[in-house]
Formats: C-alpha cells, sequence, structure tokens
C-alpha cells in the first residue's frame, strides 16, 4: 500500500449552480461540496458524484401535511427534503431507539412545523409542540431517550 501525502484539498458549499465545474484538485485528491439547496454532498475524484454515508436513507421533493400532530406526515427517512410546505403544515418525528436521528430540510415555502412522536418533548417544548424550521432552512433531531428529542 502506497502513502500519499495528499489530502482532501477543497471543501465547498453553497448552492449546486454555484458549484465549480472542476476545483483544479490534483490526481489523488478528494473534494466535497454541499449542495444547500438540494441537501447533498458531492465528492470529487476526477468528476463529482453525489454521496451520502454508507447506510443513510433520503426522502427528497416531500410535502408537508395535516396541521396537527396526528395528521402531519410522519418522517421515515433519515435525511427528508420537504420542497412544498404550505403554512401551518408539518411532519412528526417516528419514534425509534436511544440515538435515532433525522435530518429536515425545509425548502418550501413557509415554516414547516416538525412534531415529536406522541407524548414526546423537543428540546425545552412541551409534550406534543412542534419545533419550527424557517423556509430555507434546516435541523437534526436527536432521540434522547423514549419522550425526549434534541435539535440542533
Amino acid at each position: 500500500m502506497g502513502n500519499s501525502t495528499l489530502i482532501t484539498d477543497y471543501f465547498g458549499y453553497g448552492v449546486l449552480a454555484n458549484r465549480p465545474v472542476a476545483p483544479g484538485l490534483p490526481a489523488g485528491c478528494l473534494g466535497f461540496y454541499y449542495a444547500t439547496d438540494v441537501g447533498q454532498v458531492y465528492a470529487w475524484d476526477g468528476a463529482w458524484q453525489a454521496w451520502a454515508p454508507p447506510g443513510q436513507s433520503f426522502a427528497g421533493s416531500l410535502a408537508a401535511t395535516g396541521t396537527t400532530q396526528g395528521s402531519a406526515l410522519v418522517l421515515a427517512a433519515d435525511v427528508n427534503l420537504f420542497t412544498t410546505v404550505a403554512a401551518g403544515s408539518g411532519a412528526v418525528l417516528a419514534a425509534g431507539g436511544v440515538g435515532a436521528w433525522r435530518k429536515v430540510l425545509n425548502r418550501g415555502a413557509a415554516p414547516l412545523l416538525v412534531y415529536p412522536p406522541s407524548g414526546g418533548a423537543i428540546d425545552a417544548l412541551a409534550a406534543d409542540v412542534p419545533a419550527a424550521i424557517v423556509a430555507g432552512g434546516a435541523a437534526v433531531f436527536w432521540q434522547n431517550n423514549a419522550t425526549q428529542w434534541y435539535s440542533e
């Protein structure tokens, strides 16, 4: 096995249309670009390729539903990209085990209401109260125990 002093030379982010055609990296170097408008990471190894860590599920072009915890769209994927969000509509975190997480990106026109599972709480909010993700925003939700989720 050979050794190389070349490490990743390029990290970038922004809208997909602003991703450089070629980052000008030496052969053998990797580059990464996060497209903020589509929530996708791209890796460069002579050409751009969509990349995600193994084992993650993705759901895109989602539409928020309902106006209550009981009628909101259940988030089943690890990464969830909303493109249609009407005022007052939302999504609900699916109960999982300790350490479960969900990334939620809101590319809709209105704030997205994200509810905890029934009886649960997000951060310091009361039980069953939703957190709001502003249009263009994103959050990651982590399950700490059977009823408590935290966001970042």
